[in-house]
């Protein structure tokens, strides 16, 4: 996805691809979402798993095809949308986290940008776009429907301080 493409179709936005240097601003944006991160941690939120947001990908990508894009309002981090680009098929974006800062929640930010990305992908010769969300997190999956996603398969993925949790896929063809 090229962050002019997706800057087009989000102009109310400055957007930037993230990096190691944005790792403070990303930790507070986490930080504002704590049932996010209690969800796979009884731990709390640590700079190495802000810089494994920013990095971490499937071993069979190429690391380019991970991008973290940081949508900005008067030079604030609100939002941010991880990305992998032609996963887990051609043609299909794959994303890994759309997360709001909880004091823009619920004032279409996270639609607007999700709407944005879609207009963006389509332009980009996208045909689909998944991701996969916590089962048991309702808000997630409404918020994601009324997009047009729809659920799939639901997994469990192992956790890091051990158990798994359940998540669902949500796909949306594009047209």
């Amino acid at each position: 996805m090229k962050l002019a493409t997706l800057q087009e179709q989000l102009p109310n936005f400055k957007i930037k691809l993230l990096t190691l240097a944005d790792q403070e601003a990303l930790m507070q944006l986490e930080q504002s979402n704590p049932e996010y991160h209690q969800y796979f941690s009884p731990e709390p939120l640590t700079a190495a798993e802000v810089e494994r947001d920013l990095t971490a990908h499937p071993d069979e990508l190429a690391a380019e095809q991970k991008q973290v894009f940081g949508f900005y309002l008067a030079n604030h981090l609100v939002a941010v949308l991880d990305v992998l680009s032609q996963y887990p098929q051609e043609q299909c974006l794959f994303v890994g986290l759309l997360m709001v800062n909880q004091a823009y929640q619920r004032k279409t930010v996270g639609s607007v940008i999700a709407t944005g990305l879609m207009q963006a992908a389509l332009q980009s010769d996208i045909k689909m776009i998944q991701l996969t969300r916590v089962s048991a997190d309702e808000g997630v999956a409404h918020f994601w429907q009324k997009l047009g996603f729809e659920d799939g398969n639901q997994l469990f993925l192992p956790l890091q301080h051990g158990g798994r949790i359940a998540v669902t896929t949500m796909t949306r063809v594009l047209q």
